[in-house]
């Protein structure tokens, strides 16, 4: 404990003062250092280092394994053609027109020489990406884009505010990539537009909801390109004060829950995906976070129409009960083989997976979503990414040690098992004292189940158990370690939970594996509030200039 508190301290203070260091209206991060006459022109919040730091990371693992990919499709294609010169040498014909290029060779060559222009076959790559950063404030991020990430041959850095524009194109020049960044005037929507395929990355960091930009974003980006969304609506996203408002941005039902962080970054996914659907583009989570007061993701899209039919079997509804808690999902479609050998068909699913009440208290059970059900994360890009962070400079990358540590608990997330609960609020459904996080893993692994935290809640275990074995550990628990019958409503979930005896054996023998690795690492897997007043700020200029207040956040 003593060496992550001490470890944690040293995050803070390469958090607050040798990375991040705000002299007047003078702010140094990364490579990068901003300047502007007023704090309250232009937005700007220190806190969000974390979200630059990680971005930076995430793009460069994405560009990385996209010119991978890259280099051995030409090396592939290299072969096909030596393979095809060595028959015709082989067959004797060594005559110009038996050699060269059939009319449907022609035709293609051209298209995917240019396709793979900058792709060399001796394992290296120099393609280069481009970079729209659409709501870009004071620049910094594109300027850090520009400073820290290799083969970047274009960012285009636009705000609306003609005040915007004037301080990002003084830093650009201050900070010597005027040659990389070009500064932008314009609505970041018609941006979007105006420029379809030909940004590789586009980084939507807007204040509030991303969802007025998602449409125009899913269209623009390239094809395998990569978007980086965020969105700091929180109350929306991660409540249920305002079911109406998380229906119509994102297009499914928020629900008070445990899990509502890992929720919010499904319902944004979920409307990512269902605003690409409409163009035969299929998403791809990359990595999917749940950050202190916001959620950040990072999704590839392609343009495949038969990925496009995966999304009616990767939404789901959200069944939790009122009383104890317990969810259940019910997607929306499921696929079953076709009547042609190998074909698949896609089909309604059957349910609900629930009773009218809850089998465990009798409560009745709340709806949300439809949300995201898939994967949140790609397991091949997280571990890629761990290891680009690991060589990370500290004094650039001031977040460096909770990029590692939030990689960490992100890489042992159970990819199929959706949402999370947190041990002590189960505990204090019955009243009862909360186990230790070890002795209740512990359990779950000694049944054959298993287990993991999640990177958007410290103590929370995700778990393939079902409920009614999970309510078992807690009645032997309680066996062990009685409530307080006093404390126990008649007729309240926690009453109607005990009154029932167990149906499975439970074993609280501890198990080698129930503490998680990312704990033993010792690495700063959960954020403590660094700062005084810690939050999302308010806009930029919204005390001077209200009717221009919309779409600038840095």
């Amino acid at each position: 404990m003593l060496k992550n508190y001490r470890a944690f301290l040293g995050t803070v203070r390469n958090f607050t003062t040798a990375n991040m260091s705000v002299n007047g209206a003078k702010v140094t991060e990364g490579s990068a250092t901003i300047l502007f006459n007023d704090p309250d022109e232009v937005f700007y919040n220190p806190v969000q280092q974390f979200n630059r730091d990680l971005s930076t990371t995430a793009i460069r693992t994405w560009a990385e394994s996209r010119d991978e990919k890259a280099v051995l499709k030409a090396k592939h294609r290299q072969e096909i053609i030596e393979a095809l010169d060595k028959k015709n040498e082989n067959e004797g014909k060594g005559k110009s027109e038996n050699s060269s290029p059939s009319r449907s060779e022609e035709t293609t060559a051209p298209a995917e020489n240019e396709k793979n222009k900058g792709t060399k076959t001796d394992g290296s790559s120099n393609v280069g990406f481009n970079i729209l950063e659409a709501l870009s404030a004071t620049g910094l991020r594109a300027i850090r884009y520009a400073k820290e990430l290799p083969n970047v041959k274009k960012i285009l850095a636009n705000d609306l505010l003609a005040r915007a524009v004037d301080a990002i194109d003084a830093n650009v020049k201050r900070n010597d990539v005027a040659h990389i960044v070009v500064p932008n005037k314009g609505d970041a929507n018609a941006v979007m537009h105006s420029f379809k395929n030909q940004y590789d990355v586009i980084d939507l960091d807007p204040y509030g909801t991303a969802t007025p930009f998602l449409d125009s974003a899913v269209q623009s980006v390239a094809n395998n390109g990569l978007l980086c969304i965020t969105c700091t609506d929180s109350a929306v996203l991660a409540g249920n004060a305002y079911p109406e408002k998380c229906f119509s941005n994102y297009g499914g039902t928020s629900l008070r829950s445990d899990f509502c962080h890992e929720q919010a970054v499904r319902h944004l996914l979920y409307a990512i995906a269902m605003a690409a659907a409409k163009y035969g583009r299929a998403i791809k989570p990359m990595l999917s976070l749940s950050v202190d007061f916001y959620f950040r993701v990072f999704v590839q899209v392609e343009t495949k129409p038969a990925l496009v039919k995966d999304l009616h079997r990767q939404s789901a509804i959200i069944y939790q009960c009122s009383g104890c808690g317990s969810n259940a999902l019910q997607y929306m479609g499921k696929t079953v083989p076709g009547r042609i050998p190998g074909s698949t068909k896609y089909t309604n699913a059957t349910g609900p997976p629930v009773s009218a009440k809850c089998e465990h208290c009798g409560y009745v059970h709340h709806v949300g979503g439809p949300v995201w059900g898939g994967p949140l994360h790609d397991a091949e890009f997280v571990e890629r990414m761990r290891k680009i962070a690991e060589g990370l400079d500290e004094k650039t990358y001031g977040t460096k040690r909770r990029i590692l540590g939030m990689l960490a608990v992100v890489a042992e997330e159970l990819p199929d098992k959706p949402f999370y609960f947190v041990i002590s609020q189960i505990a204090s459904v019955l009243r009862a004292q909360s186990p230790p996080q070890n002795t209740f893993v512990s359990a779950l692994l000694n049944a054959g189940y298993r287990a993991s935290g999640s990177h958007a809640k410290s103590n929370a275990i995700k778990t393939d158990a079902p409920w009614s074995y999970i309510w078992d550990i807690m009645r032997a628990w309680v066996a062990e370690h009685p409530v307080n019958s006093s404390n126990v409503k008649p007729n309240s979930a926690g009453s109607m939970i005990l009154k029932k005896e167990c149906s499975s054996k439970v074993d609280f023998t501890l198990q080698p594996g129930a503490e998680f690795s990312s704990k033993k690492a010792g690495y700063t897997r959960y954020q403590m509030n660094p700062t005084e007043n810690w939050g999302p700020k308010a806009k930029a200029g919204k005390r001077k200039i209200a009717d221009t207040e919309g779409q600038t956040k840095e």
